[in-house]
């Protein structure tokens, strides 16, 4: 799962771990994973050999896979991304586009030859569709398989569903907050809902005084706690049935369930 284990969390799981792991499966119904393992967006961009260098890409997810091997004893995996990479959050990206090139990086990989056999059958079903969306069966989850999960914008498209569901998330229902942004939330053309709605409300409400008390549990700011605060918002929100009702309906969820419910 695209995400950081750091900071470290106060207490408790880490944020990254209760959200793809507790959270959304528990929310969708769906089986929790095994484990989950943090990755970047450079680790997809390391996979294919046709991209340049970029700083910070020195493993590829294959790589990590293999490696993580070693650590847990999986026998297959779902991989989950942002579409859109912080360096260059207004690119034009394919979420297909992507998705290709994720299964032509594993089967030119250093995985073990069942996991690229794998991925070679899966990129042919793929390739031989006359569109993109046409395809003939949910894919299932099989033994060394991988399926994807490309999150478009991003993960944070999420939490931004709702205005008046992030403030009554963030206990400000009601309260005039300054600096708030106002600008952005609902909006399907929002590339960067994390940089500029999510960022700028954490920092205008951690400004109030008196303080909210309800946040007193995350530590820093969205910008070093991202996962922490992706955590809270989400935990709130599927606490609030409004609320919970539009996460659930988001193609991120819908995606996840479609995969979990094709590999239970």
């Amino acid at each position: 799962m695209e995400g950081s284990e750091s900071p470290p969390p106060a207490r408790g799981a880490r944020p990254l771990e209760r959200i793809w792991n507790e959270l959304l499966p528990d929310a969708l119904r769906i089986a929790r994973f095994a484990a989950v393992i943090p990755i970047s967006k450079t680790h997809l961009v390391a996979e294919d050999p046709n991209n340049p260098p970029i700083s910070g890409a020195g493993e590829s997810l294959s790589k990590l896979m293999v490696r993580m091997m070693g650590r847990f004893d999986y026998q297959s995996a779902i991989i989950c991304w942002d579409l859109h990479p912080s360096w260059n959050a207004d690119g034009n990206y394919c979420r297909w586009d992507e998705t290709v090139a994720l299964y032509r990086g594993l089967v030119a990989s250093e995985l073990p030859p069942p996991w690229r056999n794998s991925a070679a059958t899966r990129l042919e079903e793929l390739l031989s569709r006359p569109t993109p969306n046409q395809r003939q069966t949910l894919p299932a989850l099989q033994r060394h398989g991988v399926l994807p999960l490309c999150m478009e914008p991003k993960f944070e498209s999420l939490l931004v569903q709702d205005e008046s569901a992030a403030r009554r998330a963030l206990g400000i229902h009601g309260r005039r907050v300054p600096s708030w942004p106002t600008s952005g939330w609902a909006d399907p053309k929002e590339l960067q809902p994390d940089r500029r709605i999510l960022d700028s409300a954490v920092r205008a409400v951690r400004r109030l005084r008196p303080s909210v008390r309800g946040i007193a549990g995350v530590r820093q700011s969205w910008e070093h706690n991202k996962d922490g605060w992706g955590e809270f918002l989400l935990r709130r929100m599927l606490g609030d049935e409004e609320a919970r009702q539009c996460i659930l309906q988001h193609p991120i969820c819908r995606r996840l369930a479609e995969i979990g419910l094709a590999s239970s």
